[in-house]
């Protein structure tokens, strides 16, 4: 187990937007507010980027070079719950509802003002820091927010991978959740029938986290199902 000070970690955001002016715009006024942003043009490179850092907040544009946005956030939405704010020229009231119905937690409509951006994301991370508590069983707790994870009042390094299987088992807790329900959840839709993926991830959180890892009281194995998360 590693012991690390905790600190508050800056705000990241990820930007996917693939009008270059724009990008400009977006990466000098979000940086002047203190964001960590990444910036790109395809939604695919998105999806990758998400699958191997932690972001606070998505903006999205519906235009993207590679997808549509709509088809992009359904995607994501099947996996994970970061907020999501879609910046966008389509501006039609159907447009609206049909990303916000696809998961979006806001829209702005292009043009619009820095004031109104930044105020719109001020207002979805303090919405996410409020239905974020933190979540714990036994000695062990997890901020879903700033994503550390305590034992006994230790904070314990876990992989974005490690983290993620124990954030979805910690909000099933008590339930038993398939190999492919953990394989889809944390890797992706297209990841089935794989559960030799999850297998080193789990031995790794026992290591970690039990007191005894070679018979864990907490990572509980189905057998020839998947996994449970007791109390």
């Amino acid at each position: 187990m590693t012991n690390t000070v905790t600190t508050a970690a800056p705000t990241r955001l990820l930007v996917l937007e693939d009008d270059p002016g724009l990008q400009s715009f977006l990466h000098t006024l979000l940086q002047s507010q203190g964001y960590q942003c990444q910036i790109h043009a395809e939604g695919q490179q998105g999806f990758t980027l998400l699958k191997e850092h932690s972001f606070d907040l998505i903006l999205l544009d519906l235009g993207l070079a590679d997808m549509d946005g709509i088809e992009w956030l359904q995607q994501l939405r099947s996996w994970s719950e970061v907020p999501v704010i879609v910046i966008s020229a389509r501006g039609k009231e159907q447009d609206k509802v049909r990303a916000l119905d696809s998961g979006a937690n806001d829209y702005v409509t292009k043009p619009f003002s820095s004031a109104e951006l930044l105020a719109r994301v001020r207002a979805t991370l303090r919405q996410q820091q409020k239905t974020a508590k933190p979540l714990a069983f036994a000695d062990i707790k997890l901020d879903p927010v700033q994503r550390i994870v305590t034992k006994a009042g230790e904070q314990v390094h876990l992989t974005k991978t490690e983290y993620d299987i124990l954030l979805l088992l910690v909000r099933h807790l008590g339930s038993a959740l398939t190999h492919n329900q953990i394989l889809q959840q944390v890797w992706g839709e297209h990841y089935q029938d794989r559960p030799e993926y999850i297998r080193v991830h789990m031995a790794q959180l026992r290591q970690k986290l039990e007191d005894n890892p070679s018979a864990p009281r907490h990572l509980k194995t189905e057998a020839g199902v998947g996994y449970r998360l007791c109390e």
